[in-house]
């Protein structure tokens, strides 16, 4: 790397007491609000009255608003990825999402052609549509007469389409779903250091079966994005592929699992909505879309500030943590109307930032929204009269789904 890690300043006490005289609401807010299932209400008063404020439960700045959201995220605003206390590069390591200007580039640019929207279904729509209905066959033969979602469909479908994907042999979705598990639980603000320990564990593991599967690719190669990289790497060391393999890997797992999960509970929690896609199919990606921007699978975006900046009305001096609300803006009223309510034919769904903003946004935004949009379809299509026997709401901090979803049909 050529630039120089932000190292987050220490707040003094006095100044810390004054940030909270100013910032009451920010000062109130517990580390629950912004993790458990119906606490939005807190985000929405935060955002009303102090849309950028100082939430000493965090340790820096949270962001509610979505204009105070996306100029915290535009590259012309100096805030930064690059510090020493992200929680995404201690979890998942140095790569593209841990990097900025140039070298962001020149990680990023190696794989950016696959995840283009027509590229994406020409190379992914068989597979995927392939994949759904071979789980969902496994699914109908279960023995269990309500099967979690979960557990039989949503994990084994985006673990193995991300195996396919990029071209990886990852037969064993426990172990797989498992790293990622790790990875997710060391993304979060609460001091201890047990959860980053096991992610290192488990990016050291996951760093061998992906460095293998290279090399099986360089001797056998196929139209994978793995062996497109080991036959030109732009660059690239084998051990920086294996690193963005990882990212892309996780947001092809977790986001995956989670705006699958998160759709399905919404639609069927909203028959009024299931009956109008029923009705009208074409109606299936505004309801992902509202889906993604009611419950974003990925629910907090961190930035440090480079230099002293102001976002929205605030003044925010150098070397501080910045933390995004997806949550918050993708509910601001200012861009979408009733926000509360989950509306398949919102117009503006997709104007939520449940894919970041800027250049870190999302680079596989194209392949979740078809791989979602199959999945759910394939589900209603072919599990007739299904209904929702339990569930956990959505919840957590980094990342927002339910912990179980199961279900039951004719």
């Amino acid at each position: 790397m050529t630039e120089t890690l932000v190292d987050q300043v220490e707040i003094s006490h006095a100044e810390d007491a004054a940030r909270r005289e100013r910032f009451p609401r920010g000062a109130a807010v517990r580390f629950e609000d912004l993790e458990q299932a119906g606490r939005e209400h807190v985000i929405d008063d935060l955002r009303e009255h102090e849309p950028v404020s100082w939430v000493p439960a965090l340790g820096g700045w949270l962001v509610t608003s979505r204009e105070a959201a996306r100029q915290a995220l535009h590259p012309r605003t100096s805030t930064t990825v690059e510090a020493e206390q992200n929680l995404v590069r201690a979890s998942l390591g140095t790569m593209m999402l841990t990097v900025d200007g140039a070298e962001h580039a020149r990680m990023r640019t190696a794989l950016d052609a696959p995840f283009r929207v027509k590229e994406v279904e020409e190379r992914f729509g068989a597979p995927i549509r392939s994949l759904v209905d071979e789980l969902i066959d496994d699914l109908r033969k279960r023995p269990e007469a309500e099967p979690e979602l979960g557990k039989a469909f949503a994990a084994p479908f985006a673990v193995r389409m991300a195996g396919q994907a990029l071209g990886l042999s990852l037969e064993d979705v426990p172990l797989i779903d498992g790293f990622y598990a790790d990875f997710a639980a060391a993304m979060v603000y609460d001091g201890n250091p047990e959860p980053v320990l096991r992610a290192e564990a488990a990016r050291a593991e996951l760093n061998r079966l992906l460095l293998d599967e290279l090399a099986r690719c360089r001797r056998t190669p196929d139209r994978s994005l793995t062996s497109a990289l080991a036959a030109d790497s732009r660059g690239l060391t084998d051990d920086e592929i294996v690193a963005q393999l990882r990212v892309v890997m996780f947001g092809a797992i977790e986001t995956i699992q989670a705006s699958v999960m998160n759709t399905v509970l919404l639609l069927l929690t909203h028959p009024d909505q299931l009956d109008l896609v029923r009705a009208d199919p074409g109606l299936l990606d505004g309801a992902v879309a509202e889906a993604i921007r009611v419950v974003p699978p990925v629910a907090f975006i961190e930035r440090w500030t480079r230099e002293a900046v102001r976002i929205g009305e605030v003044d925010l001096p150098a070397a501080e943590f910045v933390g995004v609300s997806v949550v918050g803006a993708n509910r601001d009223p200012a861009t979408f109307p009733q926000p509360e309510l989950f509306d398949c034919r919102r117009a503006n769904a997709a104007r939520a930032l449940s894919f970041s903003f800027g250049i870190h946004a999302c680079l596989g935004l194209h392949l979740a929204r078809l791989q979602t949009v199959l999945a759910v379809g394939g589900l209603l299509d072919r599990l007739p009269g299904l209904t929702l026997v339990s569930h956990e709401p959505p919840s957590g901090f980094a990342f927002r789904r339910p912990a179980t979803v199961r279900l039951a049909w004719q």
